[in-house]
């Protein structure tokens, strides 16, 4: 089953904010307030305008079913997308995992710290698949981490989601 995040044409940014907040039924303040926040991200021109995706509708979306329909509020969401092994996922070595600051701040996903080795802005970590993933399936991310029933090892089954294995739950 197709999550979306296997084709980057849908994360081209050629949605205007007016046009995202309409597709997903906000206004163009409560999308400058999930970015604010850190639980989006734009892409600016040069003259500063915010460009989002076809993808970034879906994450307006499941940013709004986690606070409409499961009672979570931003900073809850953002904690949950900071539960993400990112060092994990890209495979750092030892010494840059433990000196990693997204290892070891749990408050805030990778792509709200500045500094990262990873990245050198904002702009990969839009097409980082550690920002896709946490952004488009946060709700499973939270059933991967703490679902006793799951046996299997979690950076697995996270990569099973990102591979497309394993579907996103939509809201």
């Amino acid at each position: 089953m197709d999550d979306g995040l296997a084709f980057p044409e849908m994360d081209d940014p050629v949605i205007a904010i007016g046009v995202l907040a309409q597709k997903a039924g906000l206004s163009a303040s409560a999308v400058r307030k999930y970015e604010n926040e850190g639980l989006i991200l734009s892409r600016r021109t040069g003259s500063g305008r915010r460009l989002f995706s076809h993808q970034d509708v879906r994450r307006v979306r499941n940013i709004q079913h986690m606070i409409q329909d499961l009672g979570l509020n931003m900073e809850g969401i953002r904690r949950m997308q900071a539960l993400l092994p990112c060092w994990d996922l890209h495979h750092c070595s030892t010494e840059t995992r433990e000196s990693c600051p997204a290892r070891q701040e749990g408050a805030r996903p990778c792509w709200m710290i500045p500094g990262l080795a990873c990245t050198s802005g904002t702009d990969q970590c839009r097409d980082c698949v550690v920002y896709r993933l946490g952004s488009l399936c946060t709700e499973d991310l939270k059933r991967l981490l703490y679902d006793e029933s799951e046996s299997r090892d979690v950076v697995a089954a996270i990569r099973e989601l990102i591979e497309g294995k394993r579907p996103c739950k939509r809201p």
